[in-house]
This record gives structure tokens, C-alpha cells and sequence, in this order.
């Protein structure tokens, strides 16, 4: 004998109003909910209809839910633009699932493989204990039959988001490169022995895809990884570890972080030929080493306090410079005409010094504009305490 089904508060509320009964205390939500459902079940013709009846139907396709949805999203939160909260929805009592109550839905048939065991849950989930293959029986190290291939796959929604109910399917682990394969929904698969790279259609990068050895791979939509006291990501340390496989290291391999899954990306650098915003010529890789904080502040400063010397020795030579040329304004010239010797006082240099002077301290004010400039830059740029210092003062790298 079945179990009786446990209704919430909530559900059995709008049950009771949508058969019409009067619910003392119902809150003014609920009666509203219930206003509308009551209203989508009524018929053009004015017969009162059962819009879930499903007694000849395998799946909820026949009937329009879009309105349903409008009602009890009001009390379960909005759903999808395109994927209603109903869609795939077997169970015939409309408020099946909520409060995390019992609901049939579509859900795909896995092919198991004969040296798997597979535990399944009610809603589209499975953990799959096995050997690695990544698509039908034949495929992976499993598949050609290969010891120390063991695995475990975990997945939620097989199919991903148009699942065929009770068809048989195989594992779909999508593309990274192709938004048309997204794959199964979520996965966390785990292999002893796996080419976990071609699996999931990820780019080679600088360190070149994983064959054949063990691998972890984390697949979803959105991934978080959390840690209350810090996250350490940790390569091995060459030549002393070695593979799962008893296989040697032979250096030290880093970090890829690739947004995009793209690694063939041209690039433009500093010789590069740029007209009017476009790029001509690419140099440069797309994946670029990360610089290391310390030492890229320490050449920062360097350059910074290189500039600083050039403009206070500027800056001395202008102020010089200044002093000659006020002595000069004022001073007559002596020289020699042929044999002749000449002393005059030329009316002109005063007016050429004037000008120049004051073209001498516009600069002067600049050098000395610059030189606080320079100091603002190392305090905001350069110190752990600046505001906009170009170091994370929490995240580290090698």
C-alpha cells in the first residue's frame, strides 16, 4: 500500500480553496493563488475543469501551464524565461514538489554498463560506480579494457535541459567549446585513468592536454569553491613526486587560468603594428605568465624612482640655466668687428631672456608638478596601504 502523502501548510491551504472550501485564516497570498488557479480551471464555456488531469498523458506538453506558473510562482519564486517551473512535470496533483514533497518528472533511462552499479535518485540524479568511459560501453580507458581504470561519476540531470522521458541514454559530457553541446547538467567525474581534457572539450594551454592518467573534473553551469581558511591550488613538485601511474615528473608544471576556453587567441604587443585601433601584426601569446607582485612592484619602483632622478637633475640644470640667462639679459655684448674691437648693449637680448625666462619657469612649475605626481604614484600604486595598490592583499602565485 502506498504511503499517504504529508502536504505542508501551504499546500493543503490551496488545496482546500481550490475545491472551494473556505479556509479561516488564509493569508491574503494564498486566497489570491487560489483566486487565480480557480480561475485558469474554469472553461470558456463556464464548466468547471480539472487543468491536471493527466490520466492520458505522459508528460505536461498537452496542457498550458504558463498560467499555472504565473499563479504559484507568486508564492515559489519566478522560473525560467524559457524553462517553466512545470515543464517535464509527470505527477497529476498540481502541488506535487513543493515543500520538497514527492514528484515524478521526466527522467532519461542510463545504460548501465554491465561492471557498473548505480545508485539513483528520484529526480534525474545518479552516482555511477565503474570504469572510465566518457560516452557508450566502448568508450575510455574502461572501454578498451584497461586495469586501473576505476571511476565515479556523479551527475544531475542527464540530458540537461530537454531530458526524453524513459529513453535510453548514454553519458553526455558536452563541449566547452560548442554551446550547442552543454551536456548533462552538472558533473563531478572522477577516473584513475582518463584523457579528462578530450571529455570535456578543454583547450590545451600552456602545459598540453592530460592523457591517460588520473583526473577530477567539476562541470556545472556556475562552480564555487569555498574555504573559511583559505584555498590552496598546488602543483608537484618535480622530480621528487610521481604519477598515480608510478610515472616520473619531469618539471615543475604551473596554473592555466583560461576564460573562454580559448588558447589560440592572437595577440598584440609592443612592437605590433596598430593603425587607427586595429592591429596589423601579433606577436605575443594569448596565455601570458602572471608577474609576480613583489618583484613587479620592485621594477615599478625602480623605474618610478629612475624618472625622479632624471627630472630632479632636470630641474637642477633649468634653475641653472635661469641664472645665466639673467645675467646675460643685462650684460653687454664685446666681440670683434675684424680687427676692430666692439662693446654694445643690444636692446634685443633683454626681450629675447624675458620670453625665455618665462618659458623656463612654465617648465620649471611642470618638473616640479611631475615630481609630486611621481610621489602620489608610489603611495597609491606601489604600498600595501595605497588605495588602488596593484598587488592582491590576500592571493598568491609562483
Amino acid at each position: 500500500m502506498a504511503d499517504k502523502k504529508d502536504y505542508t501548510e501551504l499546500e493543503r491551504n490551496l488545496g482546500e480553496m481550490l475545491r472551494g472550501e473556505d479556509k479561516v485564516g488564509a493569508t491574503d497570498a494564498e486566497q489570491e493563488v487560489a483566486n487565480e488557479l480557480e480561475t485558469i480551471a474554469i472553461s470558456d464555456a463556464g464548466v468547471a475543469t480539472n487543468p491536471y488531469d493527466l490520466s492520458d498523458a505522459t508528460s505536461t506538453s498537452s496542457i498550458d501551464t504558463d498560467a499555472v506558473e504565473n499563479a504559484i510562482n507568486k508564492t515559489v519564486g519566478s522560473g525560467d524565461d524559457k524553462i517553466g517551473i512545470a515543464d517535464g512535470k509527470l505527477s497529476k496533483d498540481p502541488l506535487a514538489g513543493l515543500a520538497n514533497t514527492r514528484m515524478k518528472e521526466n527522467i532519461p533511462k542510463y545504460n548501465t554498463a554491465p561492471c557498473e552499479r548505480v545508485e539513483k535518485g528520484q529526480n534525474n540524479t545518479f552516482i555511477i560506480l565503474g570504469r572510465d568511459r566518457d560516452k557508450g560501453w566502448s568508450s575510455g580507458y574502461g572501454g578498451k579494457g584497461h586495469t586501473r581504470a576505476g571511476a565515479i561519476d556523479i551527475v544531475v540531470g542527464i540530458q540537461g535541459w530537454n531530458p526524453a522521458h524513459g529513453e535510453v541514454v548514454e553519458k553526455n559530457f558536452g563541449s566547452m567549446s560548442s554551446g550547442d553541446l552543454p551536456g548533462d547538467a552538472a558533473r563531478i567525474y572522477i577516473s584513475q585513468r582518463a584523457d579528462i581534457d578530450q571529455y570535456f572539450d578543454i583547450c590545451d594551454g600552456s602545459m598540453g592536454p592530460s592523457k591517460a592518467m588520473s583526473a577530477i573534473g567539476i562541470k556545472a553551469d556556475s562552480v564555487r569553491i569555498m574555504g573559511r581558511k583559505g584555498i590552496k591550488i598546488v602543483t608537484g613538485q618535480a622530480p621528487q613526486q610521481k604519477t598515480s601511474l608510478n610515472g616520473k615528473l619531469p618539471n615543475i608544471t604551473g596554473i592555466d587560468l583560461i576564460a573562454g576556453n580559448r588558447d589560440n587567441v592572437p595577440a598584440v604587443g609592443k612592437s605590433d603594428i596598430v593603425i587607427a585601433g586595429k592591429a596589423l601584426t601579433f606577436s605575443q601569446p594569448y596565455l601570458q605568465p602572471i608577474p609576480k607582485g613583489l618583484n613587479l612592484r620592485d621594477c615599478i619602483e625602480t623605474a618610478v624612482d629612475s624618472i625622479t632622478e632624471l627630472n630632479s637633475l632636470l630641474t637642477d640644470f633649468i634653475g641653472r640655466q635661469m641664472i645665466i640667462n639673467c645675467a646675460l639679459a643685462g650684460s653687454p655684448i664685446s666681440g670683434t668687428a675684424g680687427p676692430i674691437p666692439v662693446a654694445a648693449l643690444s636692446t634685443a637680448i633683454p626681450r629675447v631672456a624675458d620670453s625665455t625666462i618665462k618659458q623656463i619657469s612654465n617648465v620649471f612649475a611642470e618638473l616640479i608638478k611631475q615630481q609630486a605626481n611621481l610621489v602620489l604614484m608610489k603611495e597609491n600604486y606601489l604600498k600595501p596601504t595605497g588605495a588602488i595598490y596593484i598587488n592582491s592583499r590576500y592571493n598568491r602565485t609562483n
